[in-house]
């Protein structure tokens, strides 16, 4: 048995102990949880502001979410000058749906194949795997899905006129952990820019430090007209989420705050925890923790279990970490094996075929190393169960993206 009836009782840094008193080492979270659990400046920041005001008035000014907005345009590195703060990542994605076609006057949207927004009604249509669930499909939200690398199809749409936005991640979380190259990005920014269409990069699981970077892309090149932040900003204690964008590319009907209005969005504590998380993922200390641990993981996981026939390929950047395997039921098998040694790993929605490895840049050496061994045990007791031969001859594959 795996031992995961039980329920969450207390966590802190990497670890989750549950309600029969079972400690389990957290290296999944959905992304949640870079800075791990309860943070000590980011519950600190919670406390110091729940003795003062929690939720805004809407009314009066809100101090804290117009300094977390400052920190967030001055982060990207772009020519950015607004921020519409949100509770979830599909929240931002609705609010940047909304945006690119009021601004345009178009309707046709542009996402990427193996994309993930989130599952909000209008996030679903965009995200490509998921866009025919409980009913809803791209097609009644005008949606087209493009291979990233299919220029002539992308040009094509793109000067068709008809397209209000495209929708990109730089690293494809749910769909597998897989890297758009800058170079595409790039073109596609330019296409945008060419044909009038906006600009849009989520950064939701990439962004604020997960990568190894404050963000994944590079905006001072890329110029993105909106750029979707969320899950980490909350600092693992809060959902928070923000829509950053350039006043210049949006008309001034796109932006109207009471087209965004949201009763628990931008409330002061959320968003002084998010101006604490700015300031943390910007330090060089932190980029190179992440940046460290993350090369730790990866080639432990390529030299240990790499050559395996049921591993397919290691791949991320950062602490945004991928194992691919031969079947989704490998993959299944080998969460289960995981928890049955006290590791919480998660698979990729999208992708059922790869693991996400998602560590807290708060771990310690030891219990990476202990987090690594539980995970290697892991694969090769799958591909035991499975009758997978443990070994094979492929041709070695590099362990980043």
């Amino acid at each position: 048995m795996t031992g995961m009836s039980a329920g969450e009782a207390f966590a802190e840094g990497a670890w989750v102990t549950d309600t029969n008193g079972r400690r389990w080492l957290d290296f999944g979270s959905f992304g949640l949880h870079l800075l791990g659990h309860r943070h000590p400046e980011v519950v600190k920041a919670c406390v110091d502001q729940l003795g003062r005001v929690a939720l805004s008035t809407k009314i009066l000014g809100n101090e804290e979410a117009t300094v977390c907005a400052e920190r967030l345009i001055a982060s990207v590195d772009a020519l950015m000058d607004g921020v519409i703060f949100a509770n979830s990542g599909a929240e931002a994605i609705e609010i940047a749906l909304k945006m690119v076609k009021a601004s345009t006057g178009r309707q046709r949207v542009l996402a990427l194949k193996k994309s993930y927004h989130g599952k909000s009604n209008a996030a679903l249509s965009i995200s490509d795997t998921l866009s025919g669930q409980s009913g809803n499909h791209s097609g009644s939200f005008n949606t087209t899905f493009v291979d990233p690398e299919n220029r002539d199809a992308i040009h094509a749409a793109l000067s068709s006129g008809s397209v209000a936005g495209v929708f990109v991640e730089p690293v494809q979380g749910e769909g597998g952990i897989i890297e758009i190259p800058p170079d595409t990005l790039f073109w596609i920014a330019k296409q945008c820019r060419t044909h009038g269409a906006i600009f849009v990069m989520d950064e939701i699981q990439t962004g604020l430090g997960r990568c190894g970077k404050v963000w994944a892309a590079d905006h001072g090149q890329l110029q993105p007209d909106i750029v979707t932040a969320g899950k980490t900003l909350g600092g693992g204690v809060l959902p928070l989420s923000a829509v950053i964008f350039a006043r210049r590319r949006l008309t001034t009907a796109a932006t109207d705050p009471v087209l965004h209005a949201s009763t628990f969005a931008a409330s002061p504590l959320a968003t002084r925890v998010g101006s604490t998380v700015v300031d943390l993922v910007q330090q060089e200390p932190f980029l190179d923790r992440v940046q460290q641990l993350g090369t730790v993981v990866r080639s432990g996981l390529e030299s240990r279990i790499g050559q395996l026939k049921g591993v397919v390929d290691v791949r991320g950047h950062g602490l945004m970490i991928g194992v691919e395997c031969a079947s989704p039921d490998f993959a299944g098998e080998v969460v289960i094996e995981a928890a049955k040694r006290n590791l919480l790993i998660t698979f990729c929605l999208s992708n059922p075929r790869v693991i996400r490895i998602y560590p807290p840049a708060v771990t310690s050496d030891s219990d990476v190393k202990l987090g690594l061994d539980a995970l290697c045990e892991s694969v090769r007791a799958a591909g035991a169960h499975l009758d997978v031969n443990s070994d094979t001859n492929k041709e070695p594959k590099n362990a980043h993206c």
